[in-house]
């Protein structure tokens, strides 16, 4: 039995991936998809059900939407009996360990390492430096959008990437900071932490499964897929957000291929999975956030709550003391809207005890722009100043997905196969 490796690329294209390849770019990539091929798999046949919160834990599972019902992000720890990968795999005798698994819950038991992403409450494996490092990430991750990070999570950033980067790599991260103000820098620093930290972890530990994923690309595609050389569409992203000449999809293959480049040096075979792939989205739309969710919500008379979560880009969750209270505010809440063109602000989905909301708004929010509700607003808000924005929509999901194995040879022009039918693809190594 050889050692597996479960990379985890969210969402990629192949399409714009062989565009890249044809001029020339990419050596690595172009290496696995010439030596190995790939398949395509298949999800969810309705769009809201197209989510990769929803599509990566049918790839952990084996089982569709229908099936686990785990519909949002951070959801899989209140999915009881529902057995993932890991821990089914390490009840086999075998040693496991995972880098950000996509709302995925650690129900390890000895897992050499295992760091949650970073918008699914649950708990880090591994030494206290790692517990530290998981911790800080998540808060780097979750602030991106206002710019803050406190003193202690900056810290715990360094301590983490002293320990476990080596210093071989110091240049790429220097040349990120020098280039921060490229749209992939971020995100490549997050993505290339998390691989620096997952090669570090797997030499040391030497799992015989273990999993690391990565969201820079989904993230890239979904804001910025209009300035790629790939995209041959009528669309374009305003100079101010993106500059014409900048092509951060492509910056963004080309830190993946070197870190493939160094996964494939690795004692283990890699199996590449996608989830979905984006598609270019033809609408023009706006993303924002709340830069403080508690602060928003008690300016709005909105108090009887006992936590609020961040979850991705707009999404929060809202832990209420009781249903009654959870319905007051889910009223709240959805009877806002904007004076301008009286569109909803939030959208909202109640659990009982718990609203998971949206901040659905999807046009420009300048100076001034004035909120109102069916109810009353307790004072006169200027929105504005309570977002940040994130991004013009770009791409879309699209159920088409792609599997990868440095283990066997696909041909493109075979079937596609469930993307349910990754976990039973992995189970298999482990009898």
């Amino acid at each position: 039995m050889k050692r597996i490796i479960l990379l985890s690329l969210n969402e990629l294209n192949f399409d714009y991936i062989k565009y890249y390849i044809s001029q020339g770019l990419l050596p690595n990539l172009k290496f696995i998809i010439d030596k190995y091929g790939y398949r395509k798999t298949y999800s969810e046949k309705e769009y809201h059900l197209l989510e990769p919160w929803i599509q990566w834990v049918s790839i952990h599972t084996g089982k569709f939407y229908n099936e686990h019902k785990v519909f949002r992000l951070g959801d899989i720890t209140q999915a009881d009996g529902l057995a993932q990968l890991w821990e089914i795999i390490e009840q086999k005798g075998y040693s496991v360990g995972a880098i950000s698994p996509f709302n995925a819950a650690n129900h390890t038991e000895r897992s050499g390492f295992f760091v949650p992403d970073p918008w699914t409450q649950t708990k880090a494996s591994g030494e206290p430096t790692l517990e530290k490092l998981a911790v800080a990430i998540s808060g780097a991750v979750n602030n991106n959008a206002s710019n803050k990070l406190t003193a202690k999570t900056l810290i715990h950033l360094l301590q983490g990437m002293m320990k476990y980067v080596k210093v071989s790599e110091y240049p790429k991260y220097i040349s990120l900071s020098a280039n921060i103000k490229k749209k992939a820098s971020k995100v490549l620093i997050l993505d290339n932490v998390l691989a620096d930290v997952f090669i570090n972890c797997f030499e040391n530990k030497k799992p015989d499964f273990s999993s690391l994923f990565l969201n820079g690309a989904a993230h890239i595609q979904h804001h910025y897929m209009f300035n790629s050389k790939a995209y041959s569409g009528l669309q374009k992203n305003p100079s101010w957000y993106c500059p014409e000449e900048e092509d951060p999809l492509l910056d963004t293959l080309i830190s993946y291929d070197k870190i493939l480049e160094r996964l494939l040096k690795l004692d283990a075979r890699l199996v590449i999975a996608t989830g979905l792939h984006q598609e270019p989205h033809n609408e023009k739309t706006f993303y924002w956030r709340l830069k403080d969710h508690v602060n928003f919500l008690k300016l709005i008379g909105i108090e009887n709550f006992k936590n609020v979560v961040p979850r991705m880009s707009r999404d929060f969750l809202i832990e209420c003391n009781s249903e009654k209270d959870a319905a007051i505010i889910q009223s709240k809440l959805e009877t806002i809207y904007s004076e301008k063109d009286q569109l909803r602000i939030f959208e909202v989905d109640n659990r009982g005890k718990s609203l998971f909301a949206e901040l659905v708004y999807p046009n420009e929010i300048t100076k001034g722009f004035r909120i109102k509700s069916d109810t009353s607003l307790p004072l006169a808000l200027d929105f504005y100043d309570y977002v940040a924005f994130v991004a013009i929509k770009n791409g879309k999901h699209n159920g088409t997905g792609y599997l990868i194995d440095t283990g066997e040879n696909f041909k493109e022009e075979q079937d596609e196969i469930p993307v349910t039918a990754i976990f039973d693809h992995i189970l298999s190594n482990y009898p």
